[in-house]
């Protein structure tokens, strides 16, 4: 029966077909109504497969121009599609540390980044090596050279009938220039007025056309300085102040009461083995010998010695990025071409931290004397505890990354007959490289640590005392990762006419496509045995094949009937089938929409489908890692008393996921209210079940199907996610092990409102003015963690602004230009831990972020000698991200803003000037 439906699938995909095309902006709009009453070529636009001569279809598609995004001010391809009023929600702003340091994504419809399909030229790319968080695979969008860019085209909502998996909150396709006739030098240098942040850009294109061919080669470098926490005074300032009892104390951050960290030098000697006191604190002199200017020295403080963590943050990286993009296509006759384009890519990325602090336990064998971390090792044994920051490790403490990045497509598209026909082969290649500089070397400390502060041996250390630089020396380390993955896709599309109606022309598509992707992500053996202290990680390997096969029809069903311009059926179905390990198998989509025209001007459409999403390769593939965890609830004996719970943890991949399974729709109207006017308006939903998270303790315990007891010995060969129990000395059960990992249990929706307005002024003797503006409005972003849950709203709960907008104005005069940009971030609601001044606390209070506001203006004059000079300021007024209330748990937590939300910049306002000239 299974085959049968599978083979059903497979012939109506080979039969069926959608348009799902696009509404463009005005600037499209607006300058092809001249032209409106004659022929127009049919092109694609994102979303469909069929080309056509109408602009408009079923689902909406916001078209981001090359002269848009030299108008903006925005200085990047990740900083424009980040700006866009679709991406919302967390997404990676090229600032995060751990797995993707200086990767930069795009998250529409709040859906999640891994959920939205990135396409250059149309085509997959290679997912960055290493994933989000150690989980979600997603496209860095940081590593596209913003002069090759011809335009980005931005399908919001479900398109895995056209697409298949990822295209969940919507796909974007930025497509590369294809050509240019002349060559191009372009020079731009951007500083900002806070400080940190300067950038240099150099451009250089070279067309180079034939009879018979048309080539482009385009060579881009950017150069960007770091920006660290002491640059932003909004941020840090630092300052001693009395607190409410009359002490000293020394606080950073926007409040001044994020105090330094505890982390600076100190020893707890438990049994009191070689100090009279069990603690061991350093005073003032030692602390300004150890840290410096770093060395806070607060008697107040139960620490007394501790050290400023917040300075020497890196808010920016430095770094340093080349691009190659080379277009090229040749007509071997009047019916058929050939095309090729090679997009390549290396980045050098450093970014600043704090000096490595750490904290640990260690265990003392009463007979020998020996160390051990682990406080099993000994019969008898005295117990110790330090803190101490590495201030003597020589020269600033950094994580370095190199990104090199390749792709290549070639192909053929010509006519056989009246149909068309597209054959391409693509690959792309991603390597990620990274060092954590300034490690300890667990063994090393081991065996130079004592406690004893009147030990003469010189080859030992106590941890109150400076190291020597031989010391130094023999504990610092490099953790270093080394992840690839790739995507190979060999892809034909074929289209054209089918038939005549009585209300116009039948189009179609069919596709046909393979696709293998793999990944490969390593970590040095020294941290994957945990051989540098509070440094671990995870690695993993996988590869999987994917066939698929996907038809459209736009079928019109009436046209020049009273009160029917037209009405046009789109269709689409599309069968996956993936050839690896896992439980996916094969995933059927379809897809369907109305077109309604009442008269020329006004366009009506409805859109619905089913997307999914197969599940991130990491969270399939990742490899086992042993950690230690621990939690606690009511003791089961003691009334009014907390059992303490520690336990062996396990982290792994899970096989036996399974595809997201989503849905959509969309309703919405096009209009042209003038000759120079356009408005859309669209109501969305996206709604996606079984959504792939990581199951926490608490889940685990709450879930009597989660005990394996019986059913496995131990959870580090245990195949499924659960939990194992022992009985304790006092004989209370409790956890052994916990095996954690992925599963299908999530449920994620997201709905609103979107609308545009363009106008064009009517042209004055002061020249041309454009007006643009888009908006969205978020109606809900739920989450459910399982089945039973109650649904979380997080536009109420997590930070989710519930609107965002950007406008622009534009003036043209003779070789004059000047454009006005406007991006708007709305208040963001959340619920956190707040402290009242009567010393109460309530959990999940509403805290409200206020809105963000950013003006960009950029000012441009064309020299008759064919050169440009261009200049601007971008955040005009210097707006700093909104902060958490004071009396939020949350607010003095460094950056001090949410920056999971990569609408807010630290940056402040920056000028540019630039200059190019065409030869």
């Amino acid at each position: 029966m299974k085959n049968q439906m599978k083979l059903s699938a497979l012939t109506m995909a080979i039969t069926m077909a959608a348009l799902a095309s696009s509404s463009l902006q005005a600037a499209e709009q607006t300058g092809d109504k001249a032209g409106a009453d004659q022929e127009m070529e049919k092109i694609s636009v994102t979303g469909s497969r069929i080309k056509r001569a109408d602009f408009e279809g079923v689902a909406p598609v916001t078209v981001i121009t090359a002269e848009d995004i030299e108008n903006s001010g925005l200085s990047s391809i990740a900083e424009v599609l980040q700006s866009s009023v679709a991406n919302n929600g967390g997404s990676l702003n090229g600032e995060s540390d751990g797995f993707t340091d200086s990767a930069s994504s795009v998250n529409l419809r709040g859906m999640g980044a891994n959920r939205t399909l990135v396409l250059i030229n149309g085509r997959r790319q290679a997912s960055f090596p290493s994933a989000a968080g150690g989980t979600s695979n997603f496209v860095d969008v940081s590593d596209i050279p913003t002069a090759a860019v011809d335009r980005i085209e931005i399908l919001t909502g479900g398109a895995s009938a056209i697409y298949g998996s990822d295209a969940v909150g919507g796909v974007v396709n930025i497509i590369l220039k294809k050509q240019y006739d002349g060559a191009k030098v372009a020079a731009k240098y951007t500083d900002t007025t806070q400080g940190g942040g300067e950038q240099f850009d150099l451009s250089y294109l070279q067309g180079i056309n034939t009879e018979n061919s048309q080539t482009l080669i385009m060579l881009e470098y950017r150069k960007a300085e770091a920006i660290q926490t002491y640059q932003r005074d909004d941020l840090y300032s630092p300052a001693y102040y009395q607190d409410e009892d009359g002490d000293t104390r020394w606080g950073a951050g926007p409040y001044g009461d994020s105090g330094a960290s505890s982390w600076g030098a100190w020893i707890q000697d438990y049994g009191k083995v070689y100090t009279d006191d069990k603690y061991s604190e350093v005073d003032e002199a030692q602390c300004t010998n150890l840290f410096g200017d770093k060395g806070i020295y607060v008697e107040a403080g139960k620490y007394d010695c501790y050290y400023d963590k917040y300075a020497d943050r890196g808010l920016q990286s430095e770094y340093d990025r080349v691009n190659l993009v080379v277009n090229t296509t040749y007509d071997l006759n009047d019916d058929w071409q050939i095309y090729g384009m090679l997009n390549a890519s290396y980045k050098e990325s450093t970014k600043y931290k704090d000096e490595k602090g750490f904290g640990d336990y260690f265990y003392q064998d009463e007979v020998t004397g020996a160390y051990s971390y682990d406080k099993y090792e000994f019969e008898d044994d005295n117990k110790f505890q330090m803190r101490r920051r590495m201030e003597e490790y020589p020269g600033p403490r950094t994580y370095d990354t190199q990104n090199t990045k390749a792709s290549l497509a070639f192909g053929a598209n010509g006519m056989i007959g009246d149909y068309e026909l597209d054959v391409s082969w693509s690959s792309g290649y991603a390597l990620y490289e990274k060092q954590n500089h300034h490690m300890v070397r667990a063994d090393a400390l081991l065996g130079m640590i004592t406690f004893d502060p009147n030990d003469t041996d010189a080859s030992k250390w106590y941890p109150n005392n400076k190291l020597t630089t031989e010391q130094a020396e023999a504990l610092i380390g490099d953790s270093t990762k080394k992840s690839d993955s790739s995507m190979h896709q060999l892809q034909a599309v074929f289209t054209g006419d089918l038939m005549e109606l009585d209300a116009g022309t039948v189009g179609f598509a069919t596709t046909a496509e393979w696709a293998r992707e793999s990944y490969e992500d390593t970590l040095d053996e020294t941290t994957m045995s945990g051989g540098f202290i509070g440094m671990g990680g995870t690695g993993g390997k996988g590869d999987r094949d994917r066939v698929a096969v996907a038809g459209e029809l736009q079928v019109p069903l009436l046209a020049d009937l009273t009160g029917v311009k037209s009405l046009d059926l789109s269709a689409a179905l599309r069968y996956d089938q993936y050839l690896d390990d896992s439980d996916v198998g094969g995933a059927t989509t379809p897809q369907v929409g109305l077109s309604y025209r009442p008269i020329d001007e006004v366009m009506l459409r409805a859109n619905w489908g089913k997307s999914f999403r197969a599940p991130d390769m990491h969270r399939l593939y990742s490899g086992l890692t042993r950690s230690f965890g621990s939690t606690s609830y009511d003791h089961p004996t003691i009334p009014n008393e907390i059992y303490e719970d520690s336990y062996d943890g396990f982290n792994s991949g899970n096989l036996n996921l399974t595809e997201e399974e989503g849905e959509f729709w969309n309703l919405g109207v096009v209009a042209n209210l003038t000759d120079n006017a356009d408005l859309t308006i669209d109501w969305w939903n996206i709604e996606l079940e079984g959504a792939v998270k990581t199951i926490s303790t608490d889940e685990m315990l709450d879930d009597p199907s989660y005990n394996k007891n019986g059913q496995f010995n131990d959870c580090a060969t245990m195949t499924e996610v659960g939990y194992l129990t022992e009985l304790d000395d006092d004989g209370i059960e409790n956890i052994a092990c916990m095996r954690k990992g992925p599963i299908n249990s999530a449920f994620e929706a997201s709905e609103g409102i979107d609308a545009s307005f363009n106008y064009q002024f009517p042209e004055t003797a002061a020249g041309e003015f454009k007006f643009k503006l888009a908006a969205s409005y978020l109606l809900k972003k739920e989450y459910q963690e399982k089945v039973g849950d109650k649904i979380e709203d997080q536009t109420e709960t997590d930070y989710f602004p519930k609107w965002k907008s950007n406008a622009s104005l534009s003036w043209n005069y003779e070789d004059f230009r000047a454009t006005i940009t406007y991006y708007y971030t709305g208040e963001a609601v959340g619920t956190d831990l707040f402290e009242f001044e009567d010393g109460s606390e309530i959990d999940d209070h509403p805290d409200t972020l206020d809105a963000y506001q950013i003006i960009n203006i950029t000012l441009s004059y064309s020299a008759p000698w064919d050169g440009k000079f261009t200049a601007g300021v971008k955040n005009l007024t210097d707006e700093m991200p909104p902060l958490y209330d004071i009396r939020n748990d949350e607010h003095n937590d460094w950056p001090y803003y949410q920056d999971r939300n990569s609408s807010y910049s630290a940056k402040g306002r920056s000028l540019f000037f630039g200059y190019s000239q065409k030869f």
